[in-house]
């Protein structure tokens, strides 16, 4: 999916006059405060519908393919990171808590519905795995980059601010977490039926080592 800055803020605008009042007014200052939308998106699409057309949902299952490039011989295409570092409601990054696991604004009224039913797969949730597989990604090419001069810092540049944005959540070695907004301000919060002892978190020790490894900035 590729998405000129007048379609984004088209979107983007409907799916904020969904909103309840008080998740409205946050993400309008977030988008105030972050000066998007200035430039166009690319993104893999979710998936297609039934007739073959592609459902316009940013997702975070480009990490796994970053993860297997990575770490293994095939190049690496750092422009599908993109996504994971737009501001939600854009892309799916928010501070202070994580990539969210998808971002429904482009889509139709209807999956708005959908995953307002089901919020475990939807944009009220981080995933563990994805942001462990997509850190683990960047770690590998910080550590071999094609072009030392750019892909090591484009790398590491998107390492750090993921890295510092799940750690502030303080539930980084949970399957899944969430958030409400309270006072004007996101706060993390964790998801009911998440669980601490999980094979998927369990992936945060290798982030942790790796991580460890990396050279002094």
């Amino acid at each position: 999916m590729a998405l000129a800055p007048d379609e984004i803020e088209r979107r983007v605008a409907a799916r904020l006059a969904s909103l309840s009042p008080v998740e409205r007014e946050h993400w309008k200052k977030v988008l105030g405060d972050r000066g998007e939308v200035r430039s166009p998106l690319s993104f893999l699409a979710l998936s297609l519908d039934s007739a073959g057309r592609p459902i316009p949902i940013v997702n975070t299952d480009p990490a796994t393919e970053l993860f297997l490039d990575a770490t293994s011989p095939h190049a690496v295409n750092l422009d599908q990171v993109e996504p994971f570092l737009r501001p939600y409601p854009v892309g799916l990054f928010v501070d202070g808590l994580g990539p969210v696991a998808a971002n429904d604004t482009y889509a139709t009224r209807r999956v708005w519905d959908t995953f307002a039913k089901d919020a475990y797969h939807g944009p009220r949730v981080v995933w563990g795995r994805e942001v462990n597989l997509l850190l683990l990604g960047l770690t590998a090419v910080v550590n071999h980059p094609a072009d030392p001069a750019l892909e090591s810092h484009r790398a590491g540049e998107a390492l750090r601010r993921i890295a510092a944005a799940v750690r502030a959540s303080g539930l980084e070695h949970s399957e899944l977490w969430s958030y409400r907004i309270e006072g004007g301000r996101l706060r993390p919060t964790r998801y009911g039926t998440g669980s601490d002892v999980q094979l998927w978190s369990s992936t945060d020790l290798a982030v942790q080592y790796l991580t460890s490894l990396l050279p002094s900035r």
